[in-house]
């Protein structure tokens, strides 16, 4: 039963999402309403709260956690770290791979308007957080440290996000990967 309600609310949560990104990209956000999200999304707006606190919150994706099972096996990992790096990152990325028009559609919109963009930075700002805890697991380097690899990986895979939107070849995790390699010889030149 759990599971079924969960997908049901998971579902919605989407079904929202969806339907605030379209309205905002084709009205802008100051001219969209949370009554007018409610009503194209089909629910009453006291449901449209009861999983978003306001309509900006529905035009960011949902909040994600690295799984126990995937943090264990890339702290104990030893491949090169940035290939461990891929393996853990992939799960992340994979949700936006399944919809690259409404990826699209949310960087423009970030872009576009400085609540988003500040709502984006703390996004990004909080994975990169999740991600430093994770590397000092493996590395046992400095907080500090951790947390400039992880500065560093999350810019690079908001660059990878953007090129693949922009390119749209392949999947969106082989742009992951590439952008990781891509790190791996950076320095190099």
């Amino acid at each position: 039963m759990t599971n079924l309600r969960e997908r049901r609310r998971i579902r919605t949560a989407d079904t929202i999402r969806q339907v605030a990104v379209d309205l905002v990209y084709e009205h802008g956000l100051d001219h969209v309403t949370t009554e007018m999200i409610s009503e194209k999304a089909g629910i009453s707006p006291r449901t449209f709260f009861n999983y978003f606190p306001y309509k900006e919150a529905a035009l960011i994706p949902p909040e994600q956690e690295f799984s126990p099972e995937s943090v264990a096996k890339f702290a104990s990992g030893t491949a090169p770290l940035l290939d461990d790096l891929g393996e853990l990152l992939i799960p992340f990325v994979e949700p936006h791979g399944k919809d690259p028009a409404m990826l699209r559609k949310l960087i423009k919109l970030s872009e576009s308007h400085p609540k988003l963009s500040a709502l984006k930075t703390i996004a990004f700002h909080d994975f990169d957080q999740k991600l430093a805890k994770v590397l000092h697991q493996r590395l046992r380097n400095s907080k500090e440290k951790c947390d400039l690899l992880a500065a560093l990986i999350s810019t690079a895979m908001r660059v990878a996000l953007v090129r693949w939107v922009e390119g749209q070849t392949g999947a969106i995790e082989d742009a992951i990967v590439s952008v990781l390699q891509e790190l791996d010889t950076i320095f190099d030149d």
